[in-house]
C-alpha cells in the first residue's frame, strides 16, 4: 500500500464504507490519482497492472476512459452520476478485471469510483450509494447558487455554454454531445436508448394573452416537472422555443412511453395558469434500433411528435422500430 493513499475515513467519509472488502471504492484527483481508497480496493490492488505507476488510475482502467469521464463534468452541471456500468481493469497478466460500478462528481473536480466485486457486494454498494448521494445532494444545493453567475457570465462572454439560462436544464448544444455519446456507448455495450420529446401546446398564445413575462414561467415550471421526474443518468434539455427533450439511457420503450403519459397527466392536472385552464403538452417516444444513429433517433420522435399534434395534442405517440415491444393503450407510428 502506497503511503500516499489515504483511507477514506481520513476524508470524512463514513468508516464502515473503509472495511468493506466487497465494494471497491477509490477517491480520484482530478489528474485520475488515488487518493483514498478501502479495503475493497486494497484486496484487488495486489492483481492489477502497475505500469511503473502503482496508484494511478489511468494505468488500471481500460474501460471507460477516466479522461472522457473527466470531460463529462463541465456539461453534467448539478448530476451527480456520470457513469454507470461495467469498469474495466488489467490485470497484472494482462487479463480483464470487470466490475459492475458507478463513478461520480465529487467536488474539486474529483471522481469517486465504486464498484462491486461479488454479487455479495450488491446491497452494500446500493447503501453505500444512496449515502453519498444524500452527501453530494447537500453540496450541490449548497454550491448551486454560486454554479448560477458563472454560467450566465460565461454565456454573457461569448464562450460556449451548455445550459439553457432560462430553464436551467441542458441546451440544444449538449443534447447534441450527450445523444452522440450516449448512442455510441448503447451500441457498444447493448443497452437500450430511448428519447422523448415535449412540446408544450398553443404556447404561442400563452405568450400573446399573458405576455412573455408569463410564458417564461410556464417554461421554467414545466422544465421542474420533467426534472422531478428524471433519474440521475438521464438529461433534460431544452429542445426550441416550448420544447424539451428527455435522454433515457438504460429504458425499454415501453416504460419510456407509460412515463411520458404520466408527464402528460401531472402537467394537465398542475396549475400552473389559473386564469388561463390547464396547461397541456404532446409527446413523442422512441426507442434507439439496432444500427440507428442519434440524427435518425432525433428524426424519429420528432415524426411521433407530429403525430400527437396531428391527432389532437395532448397526448402520447411512441414511434417503433422493428422487433421492439410497445406500451399499450399508447397511440403507435
Amino acid at each position: 500500500m502506497n503511503d500516499a493513499i489515504l483511507s477514506l475515513e481520513s476524508i470524512g467519509l463514513p468508516a464502515f464504507l473503509q472495511e468493506l472488502g466487497s465494494v471497491v471504492i477509490m477517491l480520484l484527483d482530478e489528474n485520475s490519482r488515488i487518493l483514498a481508497a478501502n479495503r475493497g480496493f486494497l484486496r484487488l490492488a495486489s492483481s492489477l497492472e502497475t505500469g511503473g505507476q502503482p496508484w494511478d488510475a489511468r494505468t488500471l482502467f481500460l474501460s471507460p476512459h477516466l479522461e472522457d469521464v473527466q470531460a463529462l463534468v463541465p456539461y453534467q452541471g448539478r448530476a451527480l452520476l456520470l457513469y454507470r456500468g461495467m469498469l474495466n481493469m488489467v490485470r497484472a497478466d494482462r487479463q480483464t478485471h470487470s466490475l459492475q460500478g458507478h463513478i461520480y462528481h465529487w467536488p474539486q473536480g474529483r471522481l469517486l469510483v465504486a464498484a462491486e466485486c461479488d454479487m455479495e457486494g450488491l446491497e452494500a454498494l446500493g447503501a453505500t450509494v444512496l449515502q453519498l448521494n444524500a452527501a453530494l445532494a447537500r453540496i450541490r444545493r449548497q454550491s448551486s447558487r454560486a454554479n448560477r453567475e458563472p454560467r450566465r457570465n460565461e454565456a454573457m462572454a461569448g464562450k460556449p455554454t451548455y445550459f439553457d439560462l432560462l430553464t436551467e436544464v441542458g441546451n440544444r448544444r449538449r443534447l447534441e454531445e450527450t445523444v452522440a455519446a450516449e448512442v455510441e456507448r448503447s451500441r457498444r455495450h447493448r443497452y437500450p436508448l430511448c428519447l422523448l420529446i415535449a412540446d408544450l401546446d398553443h404556447f404561442r398564445q400563452i405568450n400573446e394573452r399573458w405576455g412573455r413575462t408569463t410564458g417564461d414561467e410556464v417554461l421554467r415550471d414545466f422544465a421542474t416537472l420533467l426534472r422531478a421526474h428524471s433519474r440521475q443518468g438521464d438529461l433534460v434539455a431544452r429542445f426550441g422555443e416550448d420544447g424539451f427533450v428527455v435522454l433515457l439511457p438504460e429504458t425499454l420503450l415501453e416504460p419510456a412511453a407509460t412515463g411520458a403519459e404520466c408527464l402528460r397527466q401531472r402537467l394537465e392536472w398542475r396549475s400552473i395558469l389559473p386564469r388561463h385552464g390547464p396547461i397541456t403538452a404532446s409527446f413523442g417516444v422512441a426507442m434507439r434500433a439496432e444500427g440507428e444513429g442519434g440524427e435518425n433517433l432525433l428524426w424519429r420522435v420528432g415524426q411521433a411528435l407530429c403525430r400527437s399534434k396531428r391527432e389532437g395534442r395532448n397526448r402520447v405517440t411512441q414511434s417503433i422500430a422493428s422487433g421492439q415491444n410497445a406500451a399499450p393503450n399508447v397511440s403507435s407510428c
